[in-house]
This record gives structure tokens, C-alpha cells and sequence, in this order.
């Protein structure tokens, strides 16, 4: 891996097969059906990489570069790819969840679109509205002094006749039937009453839920202790240390050193790289006095899953399509002879060893501009 091969195209070259047919048959890599079609006409993995890239599937590009790259080169893009994560999370750390959080909140909140908003009249609308009725009466007065008096006197007779005859019928004048009207529509026409059987029975349903959240807590506390970030960076630390002597020297001592640090936290990127790393060496009895072969795709799928496991991550910059189209970058870097190991044995320092860069941004992988996220294409095309 000295030669970092820039005198070469820049095509995938860190391979252990350049056709898909020997991917499939040697490694158990398996064409997923809903991919079938993009398949069809493609011989090569190199091919079929760049392809995935032109449709903008880089999981897809990812995951088959995974089953297809050198097992060393691999686990050092496995790793280029957790320190990318890192410095993510360096700018913007991941929030802790409590685990009492969980179900604590028995009612569900209405968010504020869907809440219903009464106006509220302020005092300049009460102004204008009183504006407006007293120039409503003064128009009603003005109105009645153009009618002749005995016109008016004749009208207003009609309509007392009326109305006593209205109380006659129904005991009542219509004028204050409306009065009764308007109090009635102020009422609440279905008064609630808290001391129904049903409050009751939902306040003792809420209480026994209450009561099984806190059962279901601190059954689960009692099992899963509680995570101390100290002892979680020292045991990342010890995983990634044990993974970059493996890419130094990947032997029967360093891969049984990345079982034993990998088991510690396998549910972690930096874990599971860890066993991606012991799986990789081919043997799983590294120290044995036999031989037992790692099966196919064993360790292609723990990288795979590693990826899925940083792409996951919360916090970080980036969000999980420009993960996977940067750790396609990072992965053909890698896969084209450009970036190995050598470097930081020279210096004496392990990537993860140093302090992580800051600046770090969300990229945007359809920006045409942006070289990160173009295939790499042969020179002179």
C-alpha cells in the first residue's frame, strides 16, 4: 500500500473482484429484487458502482463496494468513515434520551397548528364596534324625523297591537323572547360533569399507567446500566485502537484483540468495526491450533452495518443520504489507492488519536458543483 497508485486511471483498484458474477457466486452478495432492473446489462462491479452513482443510490454504491474492496482497505474505510462521524459529533454533539422520558407523557400534546385560537377582541375593536352602533342609532333617528308623525304614530299603534297580541298568545313580547334566546345561546348546551363515572374511570386508567411506566423504567434500569460517557469514549477509544493495529498488522494476536475490544460495545460503530476487523482476518480461532474460515460476506456485512450504524447516528452535521454519499467519497478514495494507512505509521499517530476538525458542514450531494459527490471517471473522459 506504499504506492498510493496516482500514476493509474482513476478506477476502483483495491478489489478482490472486478465481475459481479464472481461477487455473487464467491462472496453470497445477493441483488436485491426492487434493484433487479438496474442491474440488467451490467457485468463489472466497477460498472455497477458508478452506476448506483448516477441514480444517486449511494447506500447501494456503498454496501457493493463493501462485499467487493480488499479486507484490509475495508476495515480502513470502516474506519475513515467512524472518525468522519466523530468530527460530525464534534460540532454537534448527540442528545441523550433518559429512559424515564419514555412514556412519560400519558396525553398526547397538541401541536400549535392544530390548537383552535378564539380572537380575542382588544380595546380598539370594542371602540370601533361601539363607533359603529351609535352611528347605526343616529341614522334610526335621523330616519324616523323625515317620517310624517302621524304616519309614524299609526305604525307604532299597529305594531304595540301586535305585540300585545303576540303576548296574549304566548305570554310573552317577542322582543324579550329574544332576550331569552340570546342567554340560552350563552349556556353550554352539554355541561360537562366532573364527577362522572367516566372521569372517574380514566383518572384510575391513568394512574395504572402511571404506575407501569414507572414499573417498566426501572425494570429496565435494573438491567441496562446507565451509560457513563467516560467509560463509553475509553471503550470506543480501545476499539479503534485495536482496529487501526489490525489495519498495521492484520495478524492471529491483533484479531483476537479486536474480538475481545469489539465485544465490549458491538452495539457502537466503533464496536462493530471492531469484529468487522477479527472477521476479516478469515479465521475465527485466530489463536487456535486450527483453522475455522470466516463464511462468506461475514465481514462485508458487519461493514455494512457499520455504515448503517453512522448514517443512523444522531446529532452530527450531516443528514443520512449525505453520510452515505461521504462515506462513498471517503470509501473511493480508499478503493482507488489514494488514501492508506501508511502516512500516520510514519508519524506514530492513529487518526482518532489526533483532535477532530471543526469544520465540518452539511453537504448537499445533488449539488452539481460539488466534486465530492460525482463518480470519478477515467482520465481523458
Amino acid at each position: 500500500m506504499a504506492d498510493k497508485l496516482d500514476w493509474m486511471n482513476k478506477h476502483l483498484l483495491v478489489l478482490r473482484y472486478v465481475s459481479l458474477k464472481d461477487l455473487i457466486e464467491k462472496e453470497g452478495y445477493k441483488i436485491r429484487p426492487d434493484l433487479e432492473e438496474l442491474f440488467k446489462g451490467v457485468t463489472g462491479v466497477e460498472d455497477m458502482v458508478f452506476k448506483f452513482v448516477d441514480n444517486e443510490r449511494y447506500k447501494c454504491a456503498v454496501e457493493l463496494m463493501a462485499y467487493v474492496a480488499h479486507k484490509r482497505a475495508a476495515v480502513w474505510w470502516g474506519y475513515r468513515c467512524v472518525i468522519s462521524l466523530l468530527e460530525e459529533l464534534k460540532i454537534n454533539p448527540a442528545e441523550e434520551r433518559d429512559i424515564a422520558d419514555i412514556g412519560a407523557k400519558l396525553e398526547p400534546e397538541i401541536p400549535d397548528w392544530a390548537k383552535i385560537k378564539v380572537p380575542e377582541a382588544t380595546p380598539e375593536d370594542i371602540a370601533e364596534m361601539e363607533a359603529n352602533i351609535a352611528q347605526a342609532q343616529a341614522e334610526i333617528a335621523k330616519a324616523r324625523a323625515k317620517v310624517d308623525p302621524e304616519i309614524l304614530g299609526l305604525f307604532e299603534e299597529v305594531m304595540d297591537n301586535m305585540y300585545e297580541s303576540f303576548k296574549e298568545e304566548h305570554g310573552i313580547y317577542p322582543m324579550d323572547l329574544l332576550k331569552q334566546l340570546g342567554e340560552k345561546l350563552k349556556e353550554d348546551p352539554y355541561p360537562i360533569d366532573p364527577n362522572s363515572p367516566i372521569f372517574q374511570e380514566a383518572a384510575k386508567l391513568k394512574a395504572q399507567l402511571g404506575v407501569m411506566q414507572k414499573e417498566t423504567v426501572d425494570t429496565i434500569k435494573s438491567v441496562i446500566p446507565s451509560k457513563v460517557p467516560e467509560h463509553q469514549k475509553k471503550l470506543r477509544d480501545n476499539a479503534l485502537d485495536a482496529v487501526f493495529r489490525w489495519v498495521a498488522a492484520p495478524g492471529p494476536e491483533n484479531s483476537q484483540k479486536c474480538l475481545d475490544l469489539g465485544n465490549e460495545c458491538p452495539d457502537t460503530p466503533a464496536g462493530l468495526l471492531s469484529l468487522t476487523a477479527f472477521w476479516s482476518f478469515g479465521d475465527l480461532l485466530p489463536m487456535g491450533e486450527q483453522t475455522v474460515p470466516t463464511p462468506p460476506g461475514l465481514a462485508a456485512n458487519g461493514l455494512c452495518q457499520v455504515f448503517l450504524l453512522c448514517a443512523l447516528h444522531p446529532g452530527g452535521t450531516r443528514k443520512l443520504k449525505e453520510r452515505y454519499a461521504e462515506y462513498y467519497r471517503l470509501g473511493f478514495e480508499v478503493l482507488r489507492g489514494a488514501d492508506n494507512w501508511e502516512p500516520y505509521l510514519v508519524k506514530g499517530k492513529a487518526p482518532h488519536q489526533e483532535e477532530p476538525s471543526v469544520n465540518v458542514q452539511s453537504s448537499n450531494p445533488d449539488a452539481e458543483n460539488d466534486f465530492t459527490y460525482k463518480r470519478w471517471k477515467p482520465m481523458g473522459v
